[in-house]
């Protein structure tokens, strides 16, 4: 599961023990420990990216559409 940064700045630690500043509308990386995931989640500060988690389906025109048709 993704997660994005909600809050303007936050610092997280990184499987290399290095702290990442990361901004808000930012991916959080995949090496982010899991007892950090749900800390920074339940604190606000970021939250799940639920489009991800979602298949995207194509959207259907409704019959008779003829918006893509040449004139």
């Amino acid at each position: 599961m993704s997660y994005t940064v909600k809050a303007p700045l936050v610092g997280v630690n990184g499987a290399d023990g290095k702290v990442k500043y990361l901004y808000i509308g930012t991916p959080v990386p995949s090496d982010v420990s899991a007892e950090d995931l749900e800390r920074l989640e339940e604190g606000g500060l970021i939250v799940k990216d639920e489009s991800a988690a979602r298949p995207k389906v194509a959207a259907k025109k409704p019959a008779g559409d003829s918006s893509d048709v040449a004139a």
